[in-house]
Protein backbone atom coordinates (compact mmCIF):
# COMPACT_ATOMS: atom_id res chain seq x y z
CA UNK A 1 0.00 0.00 0.00
CA UNK A 2 1.63 3.60 -0.72
CA UNK A 3 2.02 6.28 1.64
CA UNK A 4 -1.24 8.25 3.31
CA UNK A 5 -2.65 11.11 0.97
CA UNK A 6 -0.03 13.84 0.70
CA UNK A 7 -0.36 17.30 2.82
CA UNK A 8 0.66 20.10 1.00
CA UNK A 9 4.25 20.01 1.89
CA UNK A 10 4.44 16.25 1.06
CA UNK A 11 3.02 17.08 -2.31
CA UNK A 12 5.62 20.07 -3.58
CA UNK A 13 8.47 17.68 -2.04
CA UNK A 14 6.95 15.06 -4.17
CA UNK A 15 6.68 16.81 -7.29
CA UNK A 16 10.47 16.95 -6.75
CA UNK A 17 10.70 14.06 -6.36
CA UNK A 18 9.06 13.08 -9.89
CA UNK A 19 11.43 15.79 -11.73
CA UNK A 20 13.83 13.89 -10.28
CA UNK A 21 12.52 10.88 -11.94
CA UNK A 22 11.27 12.73 -14.63
CA UNK A 23 15.19 13.86 -15.59
CA UNK A 24 16.63 10.37 -15.28
CA UNK A 25 14.00 9.09 -17.75
CA UNK A 26 14.99 11.42 -20.25
CA UNK A 27 18.80 10.43 -20.30
CA UNK A 28 20.36 7.96 -18.06
CA UNK A 29 17.57 5.07 -16.61
CA UNK A 30 19.21 2.67 -19.35
CA UNK A 31 21.55 -0.07 -17.69
CA UNK A 32 23.63 -2.28 -20.16
CA UNK A 33 22.63 -5.30 -18.13
CA UNK A 34 24.87 -7.43 -20.50
CA UNK A 35 27.64 -6.08 -18.00
CA UNK A 36 25.75 -6.74 -14.84
CA UNK A 37 26.96 -10.19 -14.51
CA UNK A 38 29.89 -11.25 -16.14
CA UNK A 39 29.84 -15.06 -14.50
CA UNK A 40 29.56 -18.28 -16.26
CA UNK A 41 25.90 -18.15 -17.43
CA UNK A 42 25.52 -21.79 -16.01
CA UNK A 43 25.98 -20.63 -12.45
CA UNK A 44 24.03 -17.08 -12.74
CA UNK A 45 21.16 -19.40 -10.92
CA UNK A 46 23.51 -20.33 -8.11
CA UNK A 47 24.86 -16.77 -7.66
CA UNK A 48 21.58 -15.36 -7.54
CA UNK A 49 20.71 -18.18 -4.75
CA UNK A 50 23.48 -17.14 -3.06
CA UNK A 51 21.98 -13.50 -3.32
CA UNK A 52 18.70 -14.30 -2.00
CA UNK A 53 20.01 -16.02 1.27
CA UNK A 54 21.00 -12.47 2.38
CA UNK A 55 18.12 -11.23 1.65
CA UNK A 56 15.79 -12.11 4.83
CA UNK A 57 18.66 -10.85 7.40
CA UNK A 58 18.77 -7.17 5.65
CA UNK A 59 15.47 -5.83 5.97
CA UNK A 60 13.04 -5.04 9.04
CA UNK A 61 11.13 -7.90 10.66
CA UNK A 62 7.35 -8.27 8.59
CA UNK A 63 5.88 -6.15 11.46
CA UNK A 64 8.41 -3.91 11.61
CA UNK A 65 8.69 -0.46 10.03
CA UNK A 66 9.68 2.86 9.78
CA UNK A 67 7.50 5.54 12.12
CA UNK A 68 7.25 8.46 10.73
CA UNK A 69 4.99 11.82 11.09
CA UNK A 70 4.13 14.39 8.30
CA UNK A 71 6.87 15.98 8.92
CA UNK A 72 9.46 13.13 9.13
CA UNK A 73 7.44 11.90 5.61
CA UNK A 74 8.44 15.41 4.17
CA UNK A 75 12.26 15.25 5.56
CA UNK A 76 12.68 11.52 4.13
CA UNK A 77 11.26 12.73 0.94
CA UNK A 78 13.41 15.11 0.56
CA UNK A 79 16.76 13.24 1.61
CA UNK A 80 15.59 10.43 -1.17
CA UNK A 81 15.30 13.52 -3.90
CA UNK A 82 18.73 14.29 -2.81
CA UNK A 83 20.15 11.26 -3.08
CA UNK A 84 18.96 10.93 -6.77
CA UNK A 85 20.06 14.16 -7.57
CA UNK A 86 23.40 13.39 -6.27
CA UNK A 87 23.70 10.30 -7.95
CA UNK A 88 23.15 11.68 -10.94
CA UNK A 89 25.65 14.87 -10.55
CA UNK A 90 28.31 12.18 -9.91
CA UNK A 91 27.00 9.58 -12.41
CA UNK A 92 27.11 6.91 -9.52
CA UNK A 93 25.27 3.65 -10.04
CA UNK A 94 21.81 3.48 -9.24
CA UNK A 95 22.97 0.43 -6.85
CA UNK A 96 24.41 3.35 -4.93
CA UNK A 97 21.40 5.42 -4.67
CA UNK A 98 19.40 2.39 -3.34
CA UNK A 99 22.03 1.18 -0.87
CA UNK A 100 22.27 4.36 0.42
CA UNK A 101 18.46 4.37 1.18
CA UNK A 102 19.02 1.02 2.63
CA UNK A 103 21.27 2.68 5.08
CA UNK A 104 19.15 5.29 5.83
CA UNK A 105 16.29 3.30 6.63
CA UNK A 106 18.31 0.83 9.00
CA UNK A 107 19.87 3.61 10.48
CA UNK A 108 16.64 5.55 11.78
CA UNK A 109 14.67 1.94 12.33
CA UNK A 110 17.38 1.73 14.95
CA UNK A 111 17.55 5.60 16.16
CA UNK A 112 15.67 8.07 17.27
CA UNK A 113 15.92 11.79 16.38
CA UNK A 114 15.31 15.13 17.50
CA UNK A 115 12.65 16.89 15.91
CA UNK A 116 14.61 19.31 13.46
CA UNK A 117 14.23 16.84 10.99
CA UNK A 118 15.30 18.76 7.90
CA UNK A 119 18.89 19.49 9.26
CA UNK A 120 19.29 15.92 11.25
CA UNK A 121 18.20 13.78 8.06
CA UNK A 122 20.12 16.09 5.53
CA UNK A 123 23.55 15.20 7.31
CA UNK A 124 22.31 11.58 7.94
CA UNK A 125 21.50 11.46 3.98
CA UNK A 126 25.27 13.01 3.08
CA UNK A 127 26.82 10.62 5.07
CA UNK A 128 24.79 7.60 3.71
CA UNK A 129 25.65 8.19 0.12
CA UNK A 130 29.29 9.34 0.92
CA UNK A 131 29.42 5.57 2.70
CA UNK A 132 27.63 3.74 -0.16
CA UNK A 133 29.79 5.73 -2.25
CA UNK A 134 32.82 4.53 -0.94
CA UNK A 135 31.74 1.17 -1.11
CA UNK A 136 30.59 1.18 -4.40
CA UNK A 137 31.99 3.89 -6.80
CA UNK A 138 35.41 3.55 -8.29
CA UNK A 139 36.17 7.26 -7.85
CA UNK A 140 34.24 8.89 -4.60
CA UNK A 141 34.08 12.63 -4.56
CA UNK A 142 34.83 14.72 -1.39
CA UNK A 143 32.36 15.78 1.42
CA UNK A 144 32.38 19.33 0.30
CA UNK A 145 31.96 18.39 -3.67
CA UNK A 146 29.31 15.63 -2.19
CA UNK A 147 27.22 18.82 -1.09
CA UNK A 148 26.59 21.31 -3.92
CA UNK A 149 23.13 22.57 -3.18
CA UNK A 150 21.33 23.29 0.18
CA UNK A 151 22.20 23.04 3.94
CA UNK A 152 26.01 22.04 4.43
CA UNK A 153 28.39 20.48 6.74
CA UNK A 154 31.00 20.35 8.06
CA UNK A 155 33.67 17.40 6.71
CA UNK A 156 33.50 16.31 10.80
CA UNK A 157 30.44 16.36 11.74
CA UNK A 158 29.71 14.17 8.14
CA UNK A 159 32.13 11.81 9.37
CA UNK A 160 30.77 11.55 13.02
CA UNK A 161 27.67 10.72 11.40
CA UNK A 162 29.52 8.32 8.65
CA UNK A 163 30.54 6.41 12.42
CA UNK A 164 27.42 6.31 14.02
CA UNK A 165 25.87 4.34 10.38
CA UNK A 166 28.33 2.19 10.64
CA UNK A 167 27.94 1.00 14.57
CA UNK A 168 24.10 1.02 14.21
CA UNK A 169 24.90 -1.46 11.32
CA UNK A 170 27.41 -3.00 13.20
CA UNK A 171 29.80 -2.28 9.79
CA UNK A 172 27.77 -4.88 7.91
CA UNK A 173 27.83 -2.65 4.95
CA UNK A 174 27.05 -4.79 1.72
CA UNK A 175 23.45 -5.54 1.02
CA UNK A 176 21.82 -6.91 -1.98
CA UNK A 177 19.60 -4.18 -4.01
CA UNK A 178 16.97 -5.06 -7.20
CA UNK A 179 19.55 -4.20 -9.38
CA UNK A 180 21.67 -7.26 -8.81
CA UNK A 181 18.89 -9.12 -9.82
CA UNK A 182 17.66 -7.11 -12.87
CA UNK A 183 19.48 -8.99 -15.76
CA UNK A 184 17.93 -11.98 -14.79
CA UNK A 185 14.52 -11.38 -14.97
CA UNK A 186 14.56 -8.65 -17.73
CA UNK A 187 16.05 -11.86 -19.91
CA UNK A 188 13.83 -14.46 -18.66
CA UNK A 189 10.01 -12.08 -18.84
CA UNK A 190 11.06 -10.25 -21.55
CA UNK A 191 12.02 -13.51 -23.30
CA UNK A 192 14.92 -11.93 -25.53
CA UNK A 193 18.76 -11.43 -24.69
CA UNK A 194 19.08 -8.24 -25.70
CA UNK A 195 15.84 -6.40 -24.28
CA UNK A 196 14.70 -3.07 -26.08
CA UNK A 197 16.20 -0.30 -24.09
CA UNK A 198 12.80 1.52 -22.82
CA UNK A 199 12.16 -1.98 -21.22
CA UNK A 200 15.10 -1.57 -19.18
CA UNK A 201 14.51 2.13 -18.72
CA UNK A 202 10.85 1.66 -17.42
CA UNK A 203 12.27 -1.40 -14.51
CA UNK A 204 14.79 1.01 -13.40
CA UNK A 205 12.13 3.74 -13.15
CA UNK A 206 9.67 1.85 -11.09
CA UNK A 207 12.69 0.63 -8.65
CA UNK A 208 13.98 4.20 -8.22
CA UNK A 209 9.95 5.39 -7.62
CA UNK A 210 9.69 2.50 -5.08
CA UNK A 211 12.58 4.11 -3.22
CA UNK A 212 9.89 6.80 -1.51
CA UNK A 213 7.86 4.14 0.22
CA UNK A 214 8.41 4.31 3.97
CA UNK A 215 7.30 0.43 3.56
CA UNK A 216 10.54 -0.05 1.61
CA UNK A 217 12.55 -2.34 3.25
CA UNK A 218 9.66 -5.08 3.79
CA UNK A 219 10.56 -6.09 0.30
CA UNK A 220 12.65 -8.39 -0.60
CA UNK A 221 15.48 -7.19 -3.34
CA UNK A 222 14.68 -10.26 -5.42
CA UNK A 223 10.93 -9.19 -5.42
CA UNK A 224 11.28 -5.54 -6.37
CA UNK A 225 12.99 -6.79 -9.38
CA UNK A 226 10.86 -8.98 -10.31
CA UNK A 227 7.76 -7.21 -9.73
CA UNK A 228 9.34 -4.17 -11.03
CA UNK A 229 10.37 -6.32 -14.54
CA UNK A 230 6.66 -7.55 -14.90
CA UNK A 231 4.81 -3.89 -14.29
CA UNK A 232 7.26 -3.01 -17.10
CA UNK A 233 6.31 -5.50 -19.64
CA UNK A 234 2.40 -5.01 -18.80
CA UNK A 235 1.03 -2.92 -16.16
CA UNK A 236 -2.52 -5.15 -15.78
CA UNK A 237 -1.54 -8.46 -14.62
CA UNK A 238 -4.33 -9.74 -12.46
CA UNK A 239 -2.99 -12.45 -9.35
CA UNK A 240 -3.91 -15.36 -12.25
CA UNK A 241 -2.59 -13.68 -15.04
CA UNK A 242 1.16 -13.16 -13.16
CA UNK A 243 1.61 -16.64 -11.30
CA UNK A 244 0.83 -17.47 -15.32
CA UNK A 245 4.02 -15.38 -16.47
CA UNK A 246 6.06 -16.70 -13.51
CA UNK A 247 5.50 -20.17 -13.92
CA UNK A 248 6.10 -20.14 -17.73
CA UNK A 249 9.76 -19.12 -17.02
CA UNK A 250 10.10 -21.79 -13.80
CA UNK A 251 11.51 -18.74 -11.39
CA UNK A 252 13.95 -19.30 -8.56
CA UNK A 253 12.31 -21.14 -5.96
CA UNK A 254 13.42 -18.03 -3.55
CA UNK A 255 10.44 -15.87 -5.40
CA UNK A 256 7.06 -16.15 -3.88
CA UNK A 257 4.34 -15.72 -5.90
CA UNK A 258 2.37 -13.64 -3.13
CA UNK A 259 4.71 -11.15 -2.36
CA UNK A 260 6.03 -10.57 -6.08
CA UNK A 261 1.69 -10.01 -6.22
CA UNK A 262 1.52 -7.45 -3.50
CA UNK A 263 4.91 -5.54 -4.49
CA UNK A 264 3.62 -5.62 -8.02
CA UNK A 265 0.29 -4.16 -6.43
CA UNK A 266 2.45 -1.48 -5.19
CA UNK A 267 3.82 -0.46 -8.39
CA UNK A 268 0.85 -0.12 -10.03
CA UNK A 269 -0.72 1.99 -7.49
CA UNK A 270 2.62 4.61 -7.82
CA UNK A 271 2.30 4.50 -11.75
CA UNK A 272 -1.38 5.71 -11.76
CA UNK A 273 -0.19 7.79 -8.92
CA UNK A 274 2.97 9.65 -11.08
CA UNK A 275 0.43 10.32 -13.74
CA UNK A 276 -1.93 12.56 -11.54
CA UNK A 277 0.46 14.00 -9.58
CA UNK A 278 0.86 17.74 -11.27
CA UNK A 279 4.78 18.34 -12.20
CA UNK A 280 6.71 21.75 -11.76
CA UNK A 281 9.60 20.92 -13.28
CA UNK A 282 12.19 22.58 -15.83
CA UNK A 283 13.71 19.73 -16.58
CA UNK A 284 15.96 21.10 -19.66
CA UNK A 285 17.68 23.75 -16.64
CA UNK A 286 18.34 20.77 -14.31
CA UNK A 287 19.71 18.90 -17.03
CA UNK A 288 22.09 21.48 -17.81
CA UNK A 289 23.49 22.05 -14.15
CA UNK A 290 23.94 18.15 -14.27
CA UNK A 291 26.10 18.02 -16.73
CA UNK A 292 27.95 21.31 -15.10
CA UNK A 293 28.77 19.69 -12.28
CA UNK A 294 29.77 16.36 -13.57
CA UNK A 295 32.09 18.44 -15.51
CA UNK A 296 33.40 20.01 -12.77
CA UNK A 297 34.36 16.72 -10.59
CA UNK A 298 35.96 15.38 -13.31
CA UNK A 299 38.19 17.71 -13.60
CA UNK A 300 38.67 18.28 -10.08
CA UNK A 301 39.01 14.82 -9.49
CA UNK A 302 37.76 13.59 -6.00
CA UNK A 303 39.88 14.48 -2.33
Amino acid sequence: MADESLSPGDLFCYEDFLGELAVADEDDTYIDITRTYVGDPDTEDEYLTLLANREPHQGFNANETLVLDASFRTARLEAITWILRTRKNFGFHFHTAYLSMIYFDRFLSSRSIDRNYTRVVSLISVGCISLAAKMEEVRVPSLPQLQTEGVTFESTNVERVELGILSTLQWRMSYATPFAFLRYFIIKFSRQDSPPRETVSRTVQSILALMRERHLMSHRPSVIAAAATLVALNNSLTRTTLETQMNSIAYPGFLNIEEVFRCYNLLQQLDVENLHTPRNVNSASRSNDIKRRRLQFDNDGPA
